[in-house]
């Protein structure tokens, strides 16, 4: 019986059936299993921190942003089109296609590191990065293969095979860095190899879960030709949508870049670690809509349906993700140094500064395939294009002058901005008025209000003593700040989650099929 067959039948109840289950239904799936890693990761996170220097942070992010760069281009994109023919066997060849330009690209990425690798590591003020540039090809074909399977999975409606790579990934990740760590080999060397592993791992998982559900499929159906007439189809792709993610890709990773550059590999270091913490609502929400949106989305394009289907993950994104960012705005800097150490007070304090910033980036991040399914790759090529030249501008106007904290604040604006331009663009083009939009920002904020007011006004009157708790490092009243935030947030979620029937009885669903 297949995933689809064991959701429960609502047709009796047409209250029921008007809303989206099935879309939250695959959503809560996928954050079941990445909330697993998400919390493992929160829980390492303290210990992690402790053990490895913000020096090696900045250069193993370094190392991922090199790679990251060159494997979103892998496959030329033509990953992006496995979702979109209606018949599987199209979309078997483009599979092909994809894996075809990934055997390609891997083998030019290799003549990159080879003559650019002492090159880059100077210009990134991080000479043992030479050394490490070697794994780079390895990364890039890993990392090109795990989204090609990725998208098939999607296409698929596999989403608990998702799940399984993302907890295979994380798992070893986070267990290999910090058994490095409290082995007494603490390192960028180490945390890079953590990072290989995870991937190849993860890639290697859901290949071969790919090969036992449907390799005889694809191996039958994919032929030259077809693959040919593919490439035509959807030339656009390696035409417009190639850039569009390249660079965007950029944009995501250039920041560190330039930190390094510009600063220190500890100041990217103490960005980087800064993002990763901010980053957890992306990783454990953000991506799972996304990867779910993608797949309704484009069928319900093809249905004249898309405005319902853009409106319900916009609401849900802005619920979900507006609130823990403004958290951080308040609480950001006494977080960092309680939780991860004091010498992460300063990636708190960017934490602050970046909050909006991520939180535009939460929001409009799932809905970057619209202009996939839509066939308006231009657009993201502009939105990429403004993106990278102005954080880029803004970050090295920072390091022109010195000033980390003028060139975060920039970069911040410049940030906000743009995606919110993106974010417009994006509910317009898929029948959302532009006043119901805004109505969606200025309800949750409303929502928002009354349990961030309390966290500010503890954090202002905090009546727990500031005295110092030597032995650990930190003090009694900043741990009273986030033991009163924690439980606030909780209870705005549970809050978010009962007024919301279509999660909700996702998640019940969820809960009772596993008690079964």
């Amino acid at each position: 019986m297949s995933e689809q067959d064991k959701r429960p039948d609502f047709s009796a109840d047409d209250s029921i059936k008007k809303r989206d289950f099935s879309f939250f239904y695959d959503v809560v799936k996928l954050v079941s299993g990445n909330g697993f890693v998400q919390v493992l990761r929160a829980i390492l996170s303290p210990v992690i921190s402790r053990l490895y220097l913000p020096e090696f942070f900045g250069i193993t992010q370094n190392f991922s942003s090199i790679a990251n760069i060159l494997a979103v281009i892998a496959s030329l994109r033509y990953d992006q089109t496995i979702m979109l023919p209606k018949e599987d066997e199209k979309a078997a060849n483009q599979f092909g296609i994809s894996l075809l330009f990934i055997g390609i690209t891997t083998p030019l990425s290799f003549l990159l590191v080879l003559f650019f690798r002492d090159d880059l590591a100077i210009l990134l003020n991080s000479p043992n990065l030479a050394n490490y540039l070697w794994f780079v090809p390895l990364q890039v074909f890993a990392i090109g293969l795990f989204t090609v399977l990725k998208q098939w999975n999607a296409r698929k409606k596999r989403f608990a095979h998702l799940s399984i790579a993302q907890v295979v990934n994380g798992v070893t990740i986070d267990g290999m860095t910090t058994g490095f760590g409290l082995a007494s080999q603490a390192s960028s060397s180490s945390m890079i190899i953590s990072r290989i592993s995870g991937q190849a791992l993860a890639t290697l998982t859901l290949g071969l879960l790919v090969l036992r559900e449907d390799g005889k499929f694809l191996f039958n159906h994919i032929k030259w030709q077809n693959m040919k007439e593919g490439m035509k189809i959807y030339k656009k792709f390696p035409m417009f949508n190639i850039w569009a993610s390249f660079l965007s890709t950029l944009a995501l990773y250039i920041p560190g870049i330039i930190l390094s550059g510009y600063f220190s590999p500890t100041i990217a270091g103490y960005f980087s670690f800064g993002q990763s913490v901010l980053r957890l609502p992306i990783a454990l929400i953000g991506v799972s809509i996304g990867q779910v949106f993608f797949q309704r989305g484009a069928k319900a394009y093809h249905e004249g349906k898309l405005r319902e289907t853009v409106e319900e993950a916009f609401k849900r994104l802005i619920s979900f993700g507006m609130f823990p960012m403004l958290v951080i705005m308040l609480i950001g800097e006494p977080l960092f140094a309680t939780v991860f150490g004091a010498e992460w007070a300063e990636a708190g304090v960017y934490s602050q500064i970046l909050s909006l910033w991520t939180l535009s980036i939460f929001i409009a991040a799932p809905f970057g395939s619209i202009t996939n399914i839509m066939s308006r790759n231009e657009v993201s090529v502009a939105l990429n294009l403004i993106k990278v030249i102005t954080g880029a501008g803004s970050l090295v106007i920072g390091g022109i002058t010195g000033n980390i904290y003028l060139g975060l604040w920039l970069f911040t604006i410049t940030g906000i901005l743009s995606y919110g331009w993106f974010i417009l663009w994006a509910t317009k083009a898929s029948g959302i008025p532009f006043n119901r939009t805004v109505k969606y920002f200025t309800n949750n904020l409303f929502l928002c209000s009354p349990f961030l007011l309390v966290i500010y006004l503890f954090q202002r009157y905090n009546p727990i003593s500031v005295r110092k708790i030597t032995s650990l490092g930190f003090s009694l009243q900043s741990v009273s700040l986030i033991i009163f935030s924690g439980i606030i947030g909780i209870i705005y979620y549970l809050y978010v989650i009962y007024r919301d029937p279509s999660i909700h009885d996702a998640i019940k669903h969820i809960i009772e099929k596993r008690i079964k």
